[in-house]
C-alpha cells in the first residue's frame, strides 16, 4: 500500500517536467539510435537551408544533450543531479553562464524551455523565442520544433545580463560540468608547465571527462593514455584521475617542448603520435587527426603554448604520475 502511494505521488511530481520536454526526448534518442538529425529537418521543398549542426558522437556531447532531461527530472522529484543544482533558479543561473561563454546550442535550447515555461524566471516568449532561434541556427533539431510552436517574438527579446558577459577561459566554462577534475588540473598543471586551458580541452576531447573511458586501442581514462604512454610517464593506474591527469601533463609538457609551442602539432602529436608527425612534417592527413585539432582549437583558442623555464620543466619531471 506504502509502495503504491509512492510511486503516485513520484508520477505526480514528475508529470510537470515530463510533458514539458518529451518532444526533446524523443529526438535525442533517434540519435542515439544512429538515426541522423539532418535527415528529419527541412526536407520539404518550400523550406529554406538551414546550417547542420553535427553533434559529436563522444561522451561529453552525449552528456551534455542528456544531462538537462536528467536535471528536470531530479528537480522535479527533489533528487540529487551531476551538477549539484537544488532550483530552477539555479538551473536557470548554470544554463545562462553557459550559453553566454561557450554559445552552447544545448544550453541555448535549456534557456528557451526556461521562459518557454516559466521555470525558474517568469515566462517570457520573446526571449524564448530567441533562444531557441539561437540554437536552431547552429542547426539544433530539437530547437526547431520547439520555435515553430514558440508564440513569442525573438525580435523583441531583451537578453539576461549573463548572456552579455565575457573574459571567462574554456576551462571555466568545462569546469561547470565536471568541477572535481578541473581542481585536479588546477593543481597540478602550473607544475608540469602546461595552460590549464589547453589540459581542459585535451580531457574534454579525448574522454568527455569520464574517468573510466576506453578506447578500441585500450587508450584508458581522462586523458586517455596508451599502455606505452602509461609506462613511458609512470601511471600505475591509468583509471585513477589523479594519476591520469599527471601522466597526460607529463607527456603534454614533452611535446609542448619537442613542438616548440605550437598547439595545433601539439594536439596532432597528443592523437596520432610525435612520429607521425615528423613523418607528414605537420599534421596528419589522417580524418580523425585533423578532426581533432578542430576539436582542441573549439575549446583552446591559443596558437602558441609557453614553453616554461628548463629549470619549471626539471621540477615537474621528479614528480611521478603515481605519487
Amino acid at each position: 500500500m506504502l509502495l503504491n502511494i509512492y510511486h503516485s505521488c513520484l508520477r505526480h511530481l514528475l508529470r510537470s517536467a515530463v510533458i514539458g520536454y518529451v518532444f526533446w526526448i524523443t529526438p535525442s534518442y533517434a540519435e542515439d539510435m544512429g538515426e541522423s538529425p539532418v535527415a528529419e529537418v527541412g526536407q520539404s521543398a518550400n523550406s529554406e537551408p538551414v546550417a547542420s549542426y553535427n553533434r559529436e558522437q563522444s561522451t561529453l556531447k552525449n552528456d551534455a544533450y542528456k544531462q538537462f532531461i536528467k536535471l528536470q527530472v531530479s528537480l522535479a522529484a527533489g533528487t540529487k543531479n551531476s551538477l549539484g543544482l537544488s532550483s530552477y533558479e539555479q538551473a536557470h543561473a548554470h544554463y545562462c553562464a553557459l550559453a553566454g561563454e561557450s554559445r552552447d546550442p544545448d544550453a541555448q535550447f535549456a534557456m528557451g524551455w526556461f521562459y518557454s515555461m516559466g521555470k525558474g524566471v517568469e515566462v517570457n516568449h520573446d526571449i524564448a523565442a530567441r533562444f531557441f532561434s539561437l540554437a536552431a541556427i547552429q542547426g539544433h533539431r530539437d530547437a526547431r520544433e520547439w520555435l515553430d510552436k514558440e508564440p513569442g517574438n525573438a525580435e523583441l527579446a531583451v537578453l539576461p545580463a549573463c548572456m552579455h558577459k565575457q573574459g571567462n577561459s574554456a576551462a571555466e566554462v568545462l569546469f561547470r560540468k565536471r568541477g572535481p577534475i578541473y581542481q585536479l588540473v588546477k593543481k597540478h598543471a602550473p607544475v608540469y608547465g602546461v595552460d590549464v586551458d589547453f589540459a581542459m580541452a585535451v580531457i574534454a576531447v579525448e574522454s568527455g571527462f569520464n574517468p573510466k573511458a576506453t578506447s578500441r586501442k585500450k587508450a584508458q581514462g581522462l586523458m586517455q593514455l596508451l599502455p606505452d604512454t602509461q609506462a613511458r610517464f609512470h601511471v600505475k593506474d591509468a583509471y585513477d584521475p589523479e594519476q591520469n591527469i599527471k601522466g597526460g601533463l607529463s607527456y603534454l609538457r614533452w611535446l609542448i617542448t619537442y613542438f616548440k609551442g605550437d598547439v595545433e602539432l601539439v594536439a596532432a602529436a597528443y592523437n596520432a603520435g610525435e612520429n607521425a608527425v615528423l613523418r607528414h612534417q605537420g599534421i596528419p592527413p589522417y580524418p580523425e587527426t585533423r578532426d581533432y585539432v578542430k576539436r582542441i582549437a573549439r575549446y583552446y583558442k591559443k596558437k602558441h603554448h609557453e614553453i616554461k623555464q628548463r629549470s619549471a620543466m626539471q621540477q615537474a619531471e621528479m614528480v611521478p604520475a603515481d605519487s
